[in-house]
């Protein structure tokens, strides 16, 4: 297994990518899984969300966030500690974001595609060593809007690296890994731009539920067009 570490929107991947965006994207969609959500349609835009629901109906929970904040008219913001399971239990949900889900959307052709996150690092690793795909894409996210590589998606795609049984590792790869084994990774994440911007935006509590490390064994795999929670066990 060959395992390559890219950044932004790609502009070619493996056919198998894994997705990660740590704050707080990929953590929201491994809880609403774990929570009970049934299935999670992906949208890169709010308008394409609110033309889905149109199409779909109103059983359809719109759940996004634009630069961090709740699109109007949304039924709740990406924050990991909203999506419980009085919420979001039994339901199906439309979702878009600022950046998880335009990469999604670029990638929604590859053979398979999974959402990872520190949060879900293991089970993600342990799936791939299970299904040993020759080639694996793991795509931090960072910051689209200004382009920027963030320092949580390094550490979430160098997570997933270190549990990887693979053969060979780009340069990429190799860097993200050395960042998650550093052992003040933590300290480092949570005075990061994101970390900062969501504090100032008023969800800082969401930075301590997305950093806690294989916390959960969902991995969120998409199959058509909608995204499915898979226990690890279940799927092997």
């Amino acid at each position: 297994m060959f395992v390559d570490v890219l950044f932004g929107l790609p502009q070619r991947f493996a056919e198998t990518v894994v997705v990660v965006d740590v704050f707080r994207s990929s953590t929201a969609i491994v809880t609403a899984f774990e929570n009970g959500a049934v299935s999670i349609i992906p949208c890169s835009s709010a308008p394409e969300a609110f033309k889905l629901r149109e199409r779909l109906g109103d059983d359809y929970l719109l759940v996004g966030e634009e630069l961090g904040l709740t699109p109007k008219g949304f039924d709740l913001n990406i924050s990991p500690s909203l999506l419980t399971r009085e919420r979001v239990g039994g339901r199906r949900i439309i979702y878009c974001s600022t950046n998880l889900m335009k990469v999604v959307s670029r990638c929604i052709d590859a053979k398979r595609l999974i959402i990872g996150a520190l949060i879900n690092s293991r089970a993600v690793a342990e799936y791939l060593n299970e299904i040993r795909p020759d080639h694996v894409s793991i795509i931090a996210c960072g910051f689209l809007p200004k382009n920027m590589i963030t320092l949580e998606d390094v550490v979430g795609a160098g997570a997933i690296v270190h549990k990887l049984r693979y053969d060979e590792a780009s340069d990429s790869a190799i860097l993200a890994q050395l960042v998650y084994e550093n052992d003040r990774w933590r300290e480092i994440v949570s005075r990061g731009f994101i970390a900062n911007y969501l504090r100032q935006i008023g969800w800082g509590n969401d930075i301590e539920i997305c950093l806690k490390e294989d916390a959960s064994n969902i991995i969120p795999i998409l199959e058509g067009r909608e995204l499915k929670g898979m226990r690890l066990r279940d799927h092997l």
